[in-house]
């Protein structure tokens, strides 16, 4: 058998149906053909998370079942978001010895658990998970599930709001999944400002993966800016849900609102966790750390570093920025502790 170094190869060469979906930051498909440079390092993760690349790899051997196997695969990713190759070929080795050479046979139970039972399988929040299921049946012209219909309806009739209990989480992620279908997203526009908070946040969490038509973008930034009068973190929110905003000058707008208004942890994470393209706008980023530092949290400014800094495209922005001579006497005092709270890191 030809020597294999990629899980590309490995299930090209068992004759499988490939299909890849990033599962960090944002859930969405991923190229066949990046995921394989993604592998042998020679295109990096564009965004890690806790400094790992997370996909679904999914693989299905279409003369015996259209029903996927499913790997919710996490691996390490060095400072530049390269895979690290060692990583990879440690968990090929484990794929090997649990299938051995049955690559062209779908997964017994018995081989199933054991690849399940390594540390670079991991499972997805149940946000994630859910929509995941959802553009993956979009995807592949599946119908959505059972509960996709009742969604539909309980948000057409303003009689049942208060029945959200009977809702289902997937039902959600199959309405948000198929915004473009049915005047699926007219009817979240018009019933969103008037929803009950549970539901309201469980979707708006789901936004954040999708991209938003106009008429939806504005309405979510309005939420949000009437939001942020009242409750942060709540605000913080209906932030992460701009993520996909059609209109970019929108979403960078109420980011500077939410940090004008920052006085809590919610605002940052939430721009640095879902917002993070927009900040490799110079000026944006600068205004990001300089209210981040008005906070005098040292260890929030550390994560928050940590986490940027590890994305490949704001890299070189964020130490730039760092290093810049107009900073505020507090970004410079921050950075400054910054470089020592690193320093202490690396000699322990």
């Amino acid at each position: 058998m030809k020597q294999l170094s990629t899980l590309s190869e490995i299930l090209q060469a068992s004759g499988s149906e490939l299909q890849i979906y990033e599962m960090g930051r944002q859930v969405q498909v991923i190229n066949k053909q990046d995921f394989y440079q993604m592998e042998i390092a020679a295109l990096p993760y564009p965004a890690p998370i806790k400094q790992h690349a997370r996909f679904a790899v999914c693989f299905w051997q279409k003369q015996q079942s259209n029903t996927p196997y499913i790997w919710f695969l996490q691996l390490p990713v060095d400072e530049q978001g390269f895979i690290h190759l060692g990583a990879r070929d440690q968990f090929i080795t484990l794929v090997i010895d649990a299938m051995g050479q049955q690559l062209n046979q779908q997964p017994s139970e018995q081989q199933q658990q054991a690849l399940a039972n390594n540390q670079y399988i991991y499972k997805p929040i149940e946000e994630k998970l859910a929509f995941f299921n959802a553009i993956y049946k979009r995807d592949c012209r599946l119908p959505p599930s059972e509960h996709y219909t009742a969604v539909r309806q309980y948000l057409a009739d303003e009689t049942r709001w208060e029945q959200w209990q009977q809702l289902a989480l997937q039902g959600l992620a199959d309405l948000v999944a198929r915004l473009d279908k049915e005047g699926n997203s007219k009817l979240l526009c018009d019933a969103l400002p008037k929803l009950p908070i549970e539901v309201t946040q469980k979707t708006l969490e789901l936004l954040e993966h999708v991209q938003l038509d106009q008429q939806l973008s504005h309405c979510i930034a309005q939420l949000h800016q009437s939001q942020l009068e009242k409750n942060e973190e709540l605000a913080s929110v209906y932030l992460r849900a701009l993520n996909g905003a059609q209109v970019s000058q929108l979403t960078k707008k109420a980011i500077i609102l939410q940090l004008d208004a920052a006085s809590s942890v919610h605002s940052f994470i939430a721009i640095a966790g879902r917002l993070w393209p927009h900040l490799s706008d110079p000026d944006l980023l600068k205004h990001f750390f300089e209210a981040l530092a008005k906070q005098q949290d040292q260890q929030l400014f550390y994560q928050i570093f940590s986490d940027l800094v590890f994305i490949p495209q704001l890299r070189s922005f964020v130490l730039a920025q760092l290093r810049d001579p107009n900073n505020s006497p507090a970004l410079q005092g921050a950075v400054a502790q910054l470089l020592q709270l690193y320093q202490a890191k690396q000699t322990h």
